[in-house]
Protein backbone atom coordinates (compact mmCIF):
# COMPACT_ATOMS: atom_id res chain seq x y z
CA UNK A 1 0.00 0.00 0.00
CA UNK A 2 1.23 3.69 -0.82
CA UNK A 3 2.92 5.19 1.88
CA UNK A 4 0.47 8.26 1.84
CA UNK A 5 -2.11 6.13 2.95
CA UNK A 6 -0.60 5.87 6.07
CA UNK A 7 -2.06 9.38 7.65
CA UNK A 8 -5.55 7.92 6.90
CA UNK A 9 -5.09 4.67 9.39
CA UNK A 10 -2.96 6.20 11.47
CA UNK A 11 -6.05 6.67 14.20
CA UNK A 12 -7.09 2.78 13.84
CA UNK A 13 -5.82 0.45 16.38
CA UNK A 14 -1.84 -1.58 15.68
CA UNK A 15 -3.94 -4.26 14.18
CA UNK A 16 -6.27 -2.84 12.06
CA UNK A 17 -3.43 -0.45 10.84
CA UNK A 18 -0.92 -3.51 9.97
CA UNK A 19 -4.16 -5.10 8.54
CA UNK A 20 -4.62 -2.49 6.15
CA UNK A 21 -1.09 -2.36 5.43
CA UNK A 22 -1.38 -5.69 3.55
CA UNK A 23 -3.88 -4.56 1.17
CA UNK A 24 -2.33 -4.57 -2.44
CA UNK A 25 -5.14 -4.01 -4.64
CA UNK A 26 -7.97 -1.43 -4.27
CA UNK A 27 -10.73 -4.66 -3.88
CA UNK A 28 -8.95 -5.98 -0.96
CA UNK A 29 -8.96 -2.81 0.97
CA UNK A 30 -12.59 -2.28 0.00
CA UNK A 31 -13.30 -5.17 1.46
CA UNK A 32 -11.33 -4.82 4.48
CA UNK A 33 -13.20 -1.52 5.30
CA UNK A 34 -16.39 -3.09 4.74
CA UNK A 35 -16.04 -5.68 7.40
CA UNK A 36 -14.30 -3.27 9.82
CA UNK A 37 -16.78 -0.57 9.20
CA UNK A 38 -13.72 2.09 8.22
CA UNK A 39 -14.58 4.85 5.66
CA UNK A 40 -11.94 6.96 4.07
CA UNK A 41 -11.97 9.44 1.36
CA UNK A 42 -12.18 8.32 -1.93
CA UNK A 43 -9.10 10.17 -2.75
CA UNK A 44 -6.98 8.31 0.11
CA UNK A 45 -8.35 4.80 -1.92
CA UNK A 46 -6.59 6.31 -5.19
CA UNK A 47 -3.27 6.36 -3.45
CA UNK A 48 -3.46 2.34 -3.53
CA UNK A 49 -0.43 0.94 -4.99
CA UNK A 50 -0.40 0.92 -8.46
CA UNK A 51 -3.30 3.06 -8.40
CA UNK A 52 -6.91 1.63 -9.92
CA UNK A 53 -7.99 5.15 -11.53
CA UNK A 54 -6.99 8.43 -13.11
CA UNK A 55 -9.07 11.67 -14.03
CA UNK A 56 -8.29 11.42 -17.73
CA UNK A 57 -11.34 8.96 -19.51
CA UNK A 58 -9.28 6.96 -22.37
CA UNK A 59 -12.65 8.80 -24.46
CA UNK A 60 -11.25 11.97 -24.26
CA UNK A 61 -10.75 14.34 -21.54
CA UNK A 62 -12.33 13.58 -18.00
CA UNK A 63 -14.73 11.40 -16.71
CA UNK A 64 -18.10 12.56 -16.80
CA UNK A 65 -19.68 10.65 -13.64
CA UNK A 66 -22.96 9.33 -12.99
CA UNK A 67 -23.09 8.84 -9.13
CA UNK A 68 -24.81 5.45 -7.23
CA UNK A 69 -24.98 4.73 -4.09
CA UNK A 70 -22.12 2.27 -3.79
CA UNK A 71 -20.45 3.52 -7.31
CA UNK A 72 -20.35 5.74 -9.79
CA UNK A 73 -20.00 5.11 -13.81
CA UNK A 74 -18.43 7.38 -16.45
CA UNK A 75 -21.03 8.31 -18.62
CA UNK A 76 -18.60 8.34 -21.82
CA UNK A 77 -16.54 5.30 -21.09
CA UNK A 78 -17.99 3.21 -18.72
CA UNK A 79 -15.52 2.73 -16.25
CA UNK A 80 -16.88 1.89 -12.49
CA UNK A 81 -15.20 2.51 -9.25
CA UNK A 82 -16.75 1.72 -6.29
CA UNK A 83 -16.67 3.38 -3.04
CA UNK A 84 -15.82 1.81 0.36
CA UNK A 85 -19.12 3.21 1.91
CA UNK A 86 -21.05 5.80 2.39
CA UNK A 87 -19.92 8.43 -0.50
Amino acid sequence: MNEKIEKYIKDLSPELQEKARQCKTKEELDAFLAENEIELPEDALEMVSGGFCTGDCPKGGKHDWDVYTSYKECKKCGETRYFSSGY
